[in-house]
């Protein structure tokens, strides 16, 4: 719950900090891509390069928690054949061994 609440505070501040830098830089300038150019405000293409910047990342992350997910998956499948080999074992081994 305080993590939530922290996380909530951090982001409204975050963005109150991103809303008067967008205020504060209203000059013009081009933005000159591959094929074309642009004229927006410098605080728009910060927020614009910030927001692009944190969908790489979000999809990043989510590309390592699917690995992580599809690793688990693996090992869980592993561990569950090896305990079945060893009820195997168990059931069959030789009456000196018990």
């Amino acid at each position: 719950m305080t993590r939530r609440l922290i996380a909530a505070i951090l982001f409204v501040v975050l963005a109150l900090i991103c809303a008067g830098f967008v205020r504060l830089n209203n000059g013009t300038l081009t933005v000159e891509y591959f094929f074309s150019t642009s004229n927006t405000t410098a605080g728009r293409a910060l927020v614009v390069a910030f927001v692009t910047g944190w969908l790489v990342g979000l999809a990043g992350a989510l590309a390592w928690a699917r690995r992580l997910a599809r690793e688990r998956a693996t090992l869980v499948k592993a561990l569950r054949l090896a305990e079945g080999e060893v009820r195997t074992l168990r059931a069959t081994q030789p009456a000196h061994a018990r």
